[in-house]
Parts: structure tokens; C-alpha cells; sequence
């Protein structure tokens, strides 16, 4: 009997992949769950381990039977080659689909937010192809073109289907079945299920789904309820939010008013917290304490424990519960939020977002020529980020691609003089906007950008802003009469003459 541990196979993979030293939270949470079984999920969204330290984690995942989510995002993963049509790889791009692709419990991987390209691209719609239980691959901020992302999400969506299909059926596998495609299969004795009742995860048999209106202007407008509690309960609550894709886009501040908005339930084993069927099923709840079982059609489907959620569909939908959901432990801590007050603090928090972005796009030079629809979908395409103060937003000679705004709080602008030495060259405060030059010139980054107060900034990509409203270049034409572009507009300018030029040279020497 092997007497490998997850810690032991991750220390002794980071030492031949040539981590220099194990990521300490890493080896926490290795030490804390002792037992490949017991681990379903690694999450490196805030904690970087870079391309050697993704290797070393995959070596636990390829242990892992029961695994199911991996969020590498953030990482710095890229192509050896960026260019489109690129046949090189990266060594933990092409391990990472080794590894998933004949992985018998994987159903989702998050790979956002990393430099990587369509070689990369082509590979993941590849795992998608070829492990059926592959349901979702995120891909937000990165180089994969758009047709690919589309491939690949509907690939998805089809395995999803067919999961549900196999699962709602009561389907058995037979013995041999090459269901992963390629290769020997490893089949653990117990194969985890995936949760058909979360956001996303599957395709409920129902004739339809209706969403109730909303009024704009009441949402907009809307005063959140607040039921008492500690701050050691709101810490711990907003924390969980954190962990749901329903509140993603939430900052700190607007997290922290859902918090004060739920409210506390307690049940016992065996009590229903949610009943198939039953069309009152209108709240969320978040489970603090205790495990729930996923019921349908009188099989267990999947087990709910601490920090994740119940009746998001519900929540988000007016359609009866898609399954019963039963407290498994003694006991059962939930905190629990209602729809009317879910969808009244999401459509005002947007509303709300909207009109600040908007207002200040229009103080914004270079989008000063944008008609009012058109500031509104550049606002649509703006994120959120926060910063607390001393850290860098943009680093001297990072690459530049990002316009930032500054919602709230304070910056500073750091050049450098003749002599490579630190200087300071300006401040910035709440409505200005800084990166724009490297954003329209798409060179690097002549200045440190560093939050010198707690920092709520909303950013746009160039190629965001290029794929809702064209190259950047066609817009500056636009703004001929400002003066502060009138030099960008002559290099423009010179630019389109010296092709011209060149390509009369190129035709002469042909004649």
C-alpha cells in the first residue's frame, strides 16, 4: 500500500519541477486535507504559484479521484509564440490538458486572465472534446480569439447536457467503457457526481424559465434591509459571498450591504431546507455550518457543505425548486438572502455603476467625440478592481493595455530621471484617469502608478474597447479638433504616407 500523502506528492513534485520553495498555503491546505479523496477543488485565483508551482499541483490533481475544479487563473501561463497562427506550446498548458484530459471526476477549469493564445485555445477545446465531463472552461481576459472561446463554450454547454442526460436517466457505465477518450483509463472506486443544481452546472428538464420585472428606477433607489449581527459574522459572511458567482462582481463595500441584508437559519437532520417542486422557493442560503444532500428524483445527487450555496436558480428564476435539498448533519447554520432583496441590490448596484462610469467617461479627452449609446457599451465593458494603499497598479515598463479610472481614493504617478532614478512626476484623485497613452500607443509603461490611499479603480482593455467599438486609432480621427492629440494625429498621418510611399517604391522596382 502507497504511503504518498498529497503533501508528500506535492513537495517532491515542486523539487522536480524546480520550485525553488513550496507555497506555504499550499502546503497548509495539502497538511489540513491528508487524503486524495478528500480533495475536490484547488483555487489559485489570489494565491500566484507561477507555470513550475501549476505543474507541481497537477501532480495531486492526477491523485486526486474525486477532484473537480481547478482556477488557475491569474498565472502568468502563456504561448511561447502569441501570434494566431502559433504551433508552439507551453510545457503546463500541454501537462494541464494531459492531465484533465483522462481525468475521470475533473468537470471545470478557470483559466483567466493569463497571456495565453489560440494554441492554447485549440488545446482546451480539444479537452472538451475529448473528457465529455468537461462542463466549463472560463476564459475571460486572455488572447484566445473569439471563435475558439465560442467552440468551446458550446462544447460545454453540449457535455453538460449529455451529463444531465446520463445522470437523470440513472445510466450505469459498462465495463471497459472508454468514456475519456484516449489511453488507459484510472476509474476511482467512487466517481464524483457533478452539481446539477448550481449556477450553470446543468440543464434542468423544465418547459420554461420567466424572470420577474424589475422597475429600474426602484432598483436604483432601493434601501437594503439590515438584520443585526456581529462583525465576526459579517467577516465570515462576506467571505462566503466571495466564494459565489452570483456576487463576483461585487466590490468590498457593496458585499459587505448583502451581508447585512441576509439573515440567520438554523435546521436539524433530515429537515427539507428546500422541497422539489414547491413554487414559494424564492431565497438563497449559504451554508456556515453543516452538510445538506442533493436529492432528485430519490437519488442522492450530489453532497452541499460548508461555504457553498443553495437555491441560486431558485433566486435568480421564478421556476419551482429544481431538487430537494435535506440537512445531512445534526445540525444545519444557514444565512439566507431573499430574492426581492437579491434582485433589487444587483439591478441597483448596476444601475448605480453604470451612471458613475458613464459620467465619467465623458470626462475622459479622447472619448469626449462617443455618443451617449456609445459611452454606454464602453461603461458595460469597464471592471472593477480595489487596491489597498502602497500597492502598484501599473509597474514601470509593464505592458501597456489598460485605461484605469479612479472611483475612490488616491494615487501617485513615479517617472523616472535621466539617471534611471525614482521621480515623482503627479498625483491623481477620484474622476481622473491615467494609462491612457500606453493604452492608445500600445507601447510600455513609463511610469509606476501606486495607490497611496485605499484605491476602488474601474479599467478597460484595449482589445475590449477595440471589439465594441473598433481600433483606437479610428477614433482619435475622430477628435481632430483636440489639441492634445493633434500629435498623435501627425504620426498617424506620417505613418499612412510612408506606406504609401513604400508601396510606390516596391511598384517601380517591379516595372
Amino acid at each position: 500500500m502507497s504511503d504518498e500523502t498529497p503533501l508528500s506528492v506535492y513537495t517532491k513534485a515542486c523539487k522536480d519541477e524546480g520550485v525553488k520553495t513550496p507555497n506555504p498555503e499550499l502546503v497548509k491546505f495539502f497538511t489540513e486535507h491528508d487524503n486524495f479523496d478528500a480533495i475536490e477543488e484547488i483555487d489559485l485565483s489570489n494565491n500566484y504559484v507561477g507555470n513550475r508551482g501549476i505543474l507541481a499541483v497537477l501532480a495531486v490533481v492526477e491523485h486526486s479521484p474525486n477532484f473537480r475544479f481547478l482556477n488557475i487563473s491569474d498565472q502568468k501561463l502563456y504561448n511561447s509564440d502569441l501570434s494566431e497562427d502559433s504551433v508552439k506550446g507551453n510545457a503546463t498548458i500541454d501537462r494541464l490538458i494531459a492531465v484533465l484530459k483522462v481525468h475521470p471526476s475533473v468537470t471545470g477549469l478557470d483559466i483567466s486572465r493569463n497571456p495565453i493564445a489560440d494554441y492554447a485555445g485549440r488545446a482546451l477545446l480539444s479537452l472538451a472534446e475529448i473528457n465529455p465531463r468537461i462542463c466549463r472552461v472560463e476564459l475571460n481576459d486572455t488572447r484566445v480569439n473569439f471563435q475558439l472561446r465560442q467552440q468551446i463554450h458550446q462544447k460545454c454547454k453540449e457535455n453538460t447536457g449529455n451529463l444531465w442526460n446520463e445522470q437523470a436517466g440513472g445510466a450505469e457505465e459498462e465495463a471497459g467503457d472508454n468514456a475519456f477518450g484516449e489511453g488507459p483509463q484510472w476509474v476511482p472506486a467512487q466517481r464524483a457526481q457533478a452539481d446539477l443544481t448550481a449556477l450553470g452546472a446543468g440543464r434542468a428538464r423544465r418547459q420554461t424559465v420567466r424572470v420577474e420585472g424589475i422597475d429600474p428606477e426602484k432598483a436604483k433607489n432601493y434601501v437594503a434591509p439590515v438584520h443585526a449581527k456581529s462583525e465576526e459574522d459579517m467577516d465570515m459572511i462576506v467571505s462566503l459571498l466571495n466564494q459565489n458567482v452570483l456576487f463576483s462582481f461585487l466590490t468590498k463595500k457593496e458585499m459587505r450591504t448583502v451581508a447585512g441584508a441576509m439573515y440567520k437559519e438554523e435546521f436539524k437532520k433530515d429537515d427539507n431546507i428546500i422541497e422539489f417542486g414547491d413554487k414559494e422557493c424564492n431565497k438563497l442560503y449559504i451554508i456556515q455550518i453543516g452538510r445538506a444532500d442533493i436529492i432528485k428524483e430519490g437519488q442522492s445527487v450530489f453532497i452541499k457543505t460548508e461555504g457553498t450555496a443553495v437555491g441560486e436558480l431558485e433566486l435568480m428564476y421564478d421556476t419551482p425548486a429544481v431538487a430537494t435539498v435535506k440537512v445531512l448533519t445534526d445540525e444545519l447554520v444557514a444565512w439566507v438572502l431573499d430574492r426581492d432583496t437579491y434582485r433589487n441590490l444587483v439591478m441597483g448596484t448596476a444601475i448605480r455603476r453604470r451612471e458613475t462610469y458613464v459620467s465619467m467617461l465623458e470626462k475622459v479627452p479622447f472619448l469626449e467625440s462617443l455618443d451617449n449609446y456609445e459611452r454606454m457599451q464602453v461603461a458595460d465593458a469597464l471592471s472593477s478592481d480595489e487596491w489597498v494603499e502602497g500597492d502598484y497598479i501599473i509597474h514601470y515598463d509593464d505592458e501597456g493595455e489598460w485605461l484605469y479610472i479612479i472611483i475612490e481614493g488616491d494615487v501617485k504617478v513615479v517617472g523616472r530621471d535621466d539617471d534611471g532614478n525614482d521621480k515623482d512626476v503627479c498625483t491623481f484623485s477620484k474622476g481622473d484617469h491615467f494609462g491612457e497613452l500606453e493604452f492608445l500607443n500600445n507601447h510600455r509603461c513609463v511610469a509606476d502608478v501606486i495607490a497611496t490611499t485605499n484605491v476602488t479603480t474601474a479599467k478597460l482593455n484595449r482589445r475590449h474597447f477595440e471589439m465594441c467599438m473598433g481600433p483606437v486609432m479610428d477614433l482619435l480621427q475622430r477628435n481632430s479638433s483636440s489639441e492634445k492629440y493633434e500629435y498623435y494625429q501627425s504620426i498617424l498621418s506620417k505613418k499612412k504616407d510612408t506606406r504609401a510611399t513604400s508601396a510606390e517604391a516596391a511598384g517601380d522596382d517591379e516595372l
